[in-house]
Parts: structure tokens; sequence; C-alpha cells
């Protein structure tokens, strides 16, 4: 039998490096795969688009080599991580197609209500549940489900090295984020771009700049507790990639409430909640007086994680659902 052949298209280098996260998963699963990125196939062409802004994603250059990769690698299924983040001249390239592949579209921000790209798709996946409505009012045509993000449990691993107490929180600044940082009453370290406004915080240990995904594990492998406060600005209801990688390296996480939130996890069995901020530091305390609780609850969630919340489910999911078996 063929393997399942599957192109991945969109942004190279991502926030959650979903196109990179999605193609180790397809080449775990056995799947012939390739990336297309559109900011940059190849080494020179990142360069060149990097060098002359992004509106030479749809160059014809670019389309052209896209052309190319269609004829020669004859995909199956091709699957856009990010469905707005891939120019409109992409979709339009395969639809011509003679024999044109499915097309599955995942959507994990705030979209504009630009319908078309969407239309495109065969079926598009959310990473959260407000973005039905948001789709509807689009008038968007094509159907989709729920499908959240996820970790690669082959990267996000327990380490061997004891863990520290205070509680860690690694993410850009927004002003609620920041808002909910300044009612920690215990110390936190805190690590990201824009937090330049607590880098003279007395409490807290502040690091004000990005972070490489390997210093990022080595960080989640080496505390008890990590902080998870949602970007406002992106999402409503959805889970960011730090409700699945702390847990899957063995932490404990102290989510915020979210509507999704019970479905991909049992809310204080396998994921701490917390509503407003006395609850939150609640939390903090609790886990401080009773680590072995901490240490129960983390091993539950890194159980469902990697029972549910890899990769590799999630592209098994999108073949199931579209019914194609390699």
């Amino acid at each position: 039998m063929t393997a399942l052949r599957i192109l991945l298209i969109g942004k190279r280098g991502s926030l959650v490096l979903w196109l990179e996260n999605l193609h180790r998963a397809c080449i775990q699963s056995g799947y012939v795969t390739r990336i297309f990125a559109v900011n940059g196939d190849t080494l020179v062409s990142r360069l060149r688009i990097k060098w002359r802004g992004y509106t030479a994603m749809n160059a014809d250059w670019m389309l052209m080599r896209f052309e190319q990769t269609l004829r020669k690698f004859r995909p199956d299924l091709i699957i856009a991580a990010g469905v707005f983040g891939v120019p409109l001249e992409y979709y339009q390239i395969v639809r011509k197609l003679p024999h044109r592949p499915l097309i599955a579209g995942l959507i994990g921000d705030r979209f504009p209500p630009d319908n078309q790209r969407a239309n495109y798709c065969d079926r598009l996946y959310f990473t959260d549940s407000r973005f039905f409505s948001d789709a509807e009012t689009a008038n968007f045509r094509v159907s989709g489900c729920y499908l959240p993000l996820a970790v690669d449990p082959t990267l996000f691993k327990p380490g061997h090295v004891l863990r520290h107490p205070e509680l860690l929180f690694v993410a850009s600044r927004t002003e609620f984020r920041e808002n909910m940082v300044r009612t920690l009453r215990r110390p936190a370290r805190i690590i990201g771009t824009d937090w330049s406004s607590l880098t003279c915080s007395r409490l807290h240990q502040v690091q004000n700049h990005k972070i490489s995904r390997a210093a990022l594990i080595r960080l989640y492998q080496s505390y008890q507790t990590v902080l998870n406060v949602r970007n406002e600005i992106n999402v409503e209801n959805g889970l960011n990639q730090r409700s699945f990688e702390p847990l899957a390296c063995g932490a404990v996480v102290l989510n915020d409430d979210l509507a999704d939130l019970p479905r991909c996890f049992d809310p204080g069995r396998e994921i701490l909640i917390y509503r407003n901020s006395d609850e939150l530091n609640e939390l903090i305390n609790r886990l401080q007086r009773e680590p072995a609780f901490g240490m129960q609850v983390a091993e539950a969630g890194r159980q469902r994680v990697l029972a549910e919340h890899t990769y590799q489910h999630r592209i098994q999911f999108i073949l199931n659902d579209l019914g194609l078996h390699s």
C-alpha cells in the first residue's frame, strides 16, 4: 500500500512552531511528508523574503516554486498550518489542479472577516471554540471542528534535576497578563518580551527577552509550577501551548479558567484552574504547603497529554476526519 503523502504549508518559525511540530509528527507516524514554508522554503528564499519583505511571499518566483513542489511531490493532503498566514494565490493554484488534494485548514488565532482563504479549504480545524461563531459571522461555507494545540513528547519530557519551588511564567507581555502577574504575592520568575515595566520589581525575577526552545524545555523540567495566562489579543476560549508543554515536562500548570479546558483536561485533577487573583494565590500557597499534591496533579496531567494531546494525535484526527488512510 502506498504511504499517504502530506504537504504542510505555512510560516516557518511561528511562535508555536506549528509547521515544524506537525512535520515531525507526520514523520514519526510514517507518512511521506514535505514542508513548503511561504516565508521561504530554502535558505536562499528565506533570505530573499526577509530582504524584500513579506509581500514577496506571493511573488511569481515563490508561486512557481510552489507549483513545482505540487507537481513533483503530488500530495494526497495539504495541511495549512495557519490558514490566514498563507496568501490566497496558493489556494487558487491548488484548486486548479486536475487531481486536487484535500486541504485541511488550521486556525489558531483570531482571524479577519475575509472568508476567501477559508472557503478554499475542505475542512477547518479551530483551536478555540469561540472561532465557530466568528466563522459564522464571517460567512465561512466550510464546516469546522475543534482541534486544540498539542505537544511533541520526544522534545518536551521530564528531566533529571531538582525542581525550583518558585512559580515560572514564560510568555510575552500583554496588558491582561501583566495585570495578573502584579497580583502575585509570592516571588515568580518571569521571562519573555516587553516586560520592561517589571524589570525593577523587588519581588519577581524578570528577564525581558526571548529564549530558545531548548532553554524553554530546560526551564519546564526544572520548575515545579508553571503559570499560564491567555493572550487576550489572540484567543477567547482556547488553550495555548503552555497548557500542554509544561505538563509533558512534569510540571503542574496553573491555568486561567477557559471554556475549552474541560474539553482537554479534568480541572483540579490534571490541571489547576483559577478564576481570579485570590484563587491563583491560594493555589500557589497550597502547592507550597503540599508538594505531593502538586506532583500528583502534574503526573495526571502528563499522562493525559501523552494519551491524547500529542501532535501525532492531531495528525491522526485530521486523517480520520477526512476519511484518509495510508
